[in-house]
């Protein structure tokens, strides 16, 4: 530890001089008196002369000691200092730091070490914090390569079939009524298709771009759940799906609701198209000062364990071809995360043990 300044007496410089100057007035004190008993106190005893003369060389001697003692502390001090400056110089780390006396120089040496020391760790922190934007910048553009990729992908499929078709019809003049409209009707279903590609591909985005358009209120989750239900009771037989739902009959989240309503219709149109159940539950789980917990799980097949780490990947099919068939973007689960990640929540997926999906979902409670 360094000493208080209030306990310093003297400072190098000032402490060589103040010692020198002792010296020089000791040896020239010592001389003076050892001349003036030669000569006016000859003829007396001169005893007591003699030993203040060598009282006083004694004194010079011992200050020259020091003097000497406090040159050798001042040069290991410098020297250490040296090789710091020198390995400052070459941008190195100081792991360890020298041993310095504990004085003024020693505390300024200390000083300039930890100024070093902290200026290079926030030089790393800097060119980690550059690194890791630059590497998110990078990703960004992968993933958007990659997107405009995919879309690019998917986009040819529907329009090859509804160019094919109308050719078709364009060609074959002898084409019957019920051909026709069976062209037309398949035409007709991969444009929604395509409509539907482009809205997900524009909830994607905007959520990419972090959502500064996207307003966020007080909205009641209960109500978006019962709308979905409702739509789905009207579906046909061979698609519908019984709505278990235990939530309390107002359920407040900060949040948007068109992304809200995308998150669970997504979650229930996932259910209806590939669990193969007949059951979707939605209940409440948890709740703490912030977050609820929310479930939605169905009764169906489930997923092998191989494609869960995947699913919420864009375009990531486990049948491609079923999906497709049963008009599947590929981006509804990919919506469904990113959603929640916007609202400051988390989800999750696992196979149940009973059977089927279930997924883990928080979201910020409205106070």
């Amino acid at each position: 530890m360094a000493m208080d300044s209030k306990t310093k007496v003297i400072s190098y410089r000032g402490g060589m001089y103040l010692l020198l100057t002792l010296l020089i007035l000791s040896l020239i004190g010592g001389f003076i008196i050892y001349r003036y008993s030669l000569l006016h106190h000859a003829n007396r005893d001169n005893i007591f002369d003699e030993a203040l003369f060598y009282i006083i060389i004694g004194v010079a001697v011992a200050t020259v000691m020091v003097a000497l003692l406090l040159a050798v502390r001042l040069y290991r001090n410098l020297r250490s200092l040296g090789r710091v400056a020198k390995a400052m110089e070459a941008g190195a780390d100081i792991d360890s730091m020298p041993e310095f006396s504990n004085d003024e120089l020693g505390d300024l040496s200390r000083h300039i070490i930890s100024l070093y020391s902290r200026l290079r760790q926030t030089t790393t922190d800097l060119e980690r914090e550059h690194d890791r934007r630059l590497h998110e910048q990078q990703e960004k553009l992968r993933i958007k390569r990659q997107l405009t990729n995919n879309i690019n992908h998917e986009l040819k499929t529907p329009v090859a079939a509804i160019r094919g078709y109308l050719e078709t019809m364009i060609t074959s003049t002898d084409m019957s009524d019920e051909e026709r409209k069976s062209f037309i009707d398949k035409s007709y279903a991969h444009c929604l298709r395509l409509t539907q590609l482009l809205q997900d591909v524009s909830t994607i985005t905007r959520l990419e771009d972090g959502g500064n358009h996207i307003v966020c209120e007080s909205v009641d989750l209960r109500a978006i759940v019962d709308e979905i239900a409702s739509d789905v009771a009207l579906l046909p037989d061979d698609r519908r799906m019984r709505m278990n739902i235990e939530l309390p009959n107002e359920l407040l989240v900060r949040g948007n609701s068109t992304l809200l309503m995308s998150i669970f219709k997504n979650l229930t149109d996932n259910s209806i198209a590939y669990s193969g159940g007949r059951d979707i539950y939605i209940r409440l789980i948890d709740k703490d000062d912030s977050l609820y917990t929310i479930s939605f799980a169905d009764n169906g097949i489930g997923v092998d364990e191989e494609h869960i780490g995947h699913i919420f990947e864009r375009f990531y099919r486990i049948d491609k071809g079923r999906s497709r068939k049963l008009g599947g973007t590929g981006l509804g689960l990919s919506i469904v995360k990113n959603a929640v990640l916007f609202h400051g929540g988390d989800i999750s997926v696992k196979n149940r043990k009973i059977g089927g999906l279930e997924f883990t979902l928080t979201l910020p409670i409205h106070k």
